[in-house]
């Protein structure tokens, strides 16, 4: 049997990526033969921020992920108003048994600067738990994305924003574990309505 009779099926595998436009964060549609996973990958600035949490969504939303846990200080840096992210998640939402727990020292920079988001969480906050976590933890807080199906955004360097992105274990597996710790100190944070008098 030569080379050229082996079957094209058991070939190495294809590297699975999604592409988004580096403006508008839109996802570009896939070339053919192109699967619609995420890779491991490394991340860099504001702008490789926004594409790789664009792509956890996406796959979380194509994988039917039943939980998301964010944490931020504030989520300023984060692409929650922008009406491609609404859009993503409410597709997300609305596949039924879901919760995004988000953790965070305040919630100001979110009604501030993402107002649309702000708006959706009014109208999901059935499925929406915000925590502000004890003061010990609040100074400290890490920028990280953990979901059902075990995807993790995590940034190491907030100053030039560089992380990872991806499956791997080991940081899934820390990343996890101090989202867990932070939450579990948290009180509720960011009301759905604001009472006056």
């Amino acid at each position: 049997m030569t080379s050229d009779a082996i079957d094209a099926d058991f070939g190495p595998p294809l590297e699975r990526t999604l592409a988004f436009d580096a403006n508008t964060h839109a996802r570009l549609p896939a070339r053919a033969g192109e699967a619609e996973a995420p890779a491991d990958a490394a991340f860099e600035g504001a702008a490789g921020f926004a594409a790789a949490l664009y792509q956890a969504l996406e796959h979380a939303h194509a994988a039917s992920a039943r939980r998301l846990c964010w944490c931020d200080a504030d989520f300023a840096s984060w692409p929650l108003g922008e009406p491609a992210w609404v859009d993503l998640l409410t597709r997300w939402a609305r596949g039924g048994a879901r919760e995004l727990v988000m953790v965070a020292a305040g919630y100001e920079a979110i009604e501030r600067l993402h107002p649309r988001f702000a708006a959706w969480r009014r109208d999901f906050a059935h499925i929406v738990r915000c925590l502000v976590p004890e003061e010990t933890h609040a100074t400290a807080l890490p920028t990280l994305w953990i979901d059902s199906v075990d995807q993790a955004v995590r940034v190491f360097d907030d100053e030039h924003m560089r992380g990872r992105a991806g499956f791997d274990r080991v940081d899934r597996q820390r990343a996890r574990e101090e989202f867990d710790a932070i939450a579990q100190r948290g009180t509720a944070g960011f009301a759905t309505v604001t009472l006056g008098l």
